[in-house]
């Protein structure tokens, strides 16, 4: 984690860690079933670090951060879901990341395989106890369902606020804990392929940065 960062590069740093720890989709947008339906899956998910290791005194974390997060989805009723993800205790990587999403498939066309959903999603996440991010946003996707895989695409806005830790011990080049907040456009594409009951599903999210992430879950 660099050290010693100014006020620009806490701005440019909410931008990488807040957007990239954002809540993702990665699964298929289309409602999972009213009560009866349930999802589980486990993400893999990459930040890129090049830019970060350029602010303030500068560091050796090159190339992406790579962690995992445990999620599970539920339908509440009718074409409503909600998803809960959380980083598992057990990781090894210095990242605690948590949050959910609320998801409603609000229109489908008869004539073409398309249907509409808005996504709603909250988060938090946790880095090396040094910067705290939190980050908010919605989107309106459009998903297209052929045979085993649906292809999703849309977009929104995104907000992002950190915390960066000052003191002896932090990491602001004020040595007091400074605060930030940043707003953007995000958009997304994915694809979605389905065998039986189980998943994987790959996604783009671009704000500043385009981050890349991946899942493997079971929808039943």
């Amino acid at each position: 984690m660099p050290m010693h960062l100014s006020s620009s590069d806490e701005s440019r740093a909410l931008e990488i860690l807040g957007y990239g720890s954002a809540s993702k989709i990665l699964g298929n947008p289309y409602p999972l079933g009213g009560y009866s339906g349930v999802e589980i899956g486990v993400t893999s998910e990459f930040i890129p670090l090049d830019d970060l290791s350029h602010l303030g005194s500068k560091s050796d974390d090159n190339g992406e951060l790579n962690f995992y997060d445990l999620t599970l989805a539920k339908g509440f009723y009718y074409n409503v879901d909600g998803l809960l993800y959380f980083t598992p205790p057990a990781q090894t990587q210095h990242i605690q990341n948590f949050g959910g999403q609320l998801r409603w498939g609000f229109y489908e066309l008869t004539s073409f395989p398309i249907s509409f959903s808005t996504v709603a999603y909250v988060g938090g996440a946790n880095f090396d106890s040094l910067i705290s991010v939190f980050s908010m946003g919605a989107d309106l996707i459009a998903t297209v369902s052929l045979d085993n895989v649906a292809l999703y695409f849309g977009g929104g806005r995104s907000r992002a606020q950190g915390t960066f830790i000052g003191g002896s011990s932090g990491i602001t080049a004020s040595q007091q804990t400074e605060r930030k907040t940043a707003d953007e456009g995000h958009s997304v594409f994915g694809i979605n392929v389905s065998v039986s009951q189980f998943f994987v599903a790959l996604e783009i999210d671009r704000y500043t940065d385009s981050i890349y992430s991946g899942k493997l879950g079971m929808r039943f």
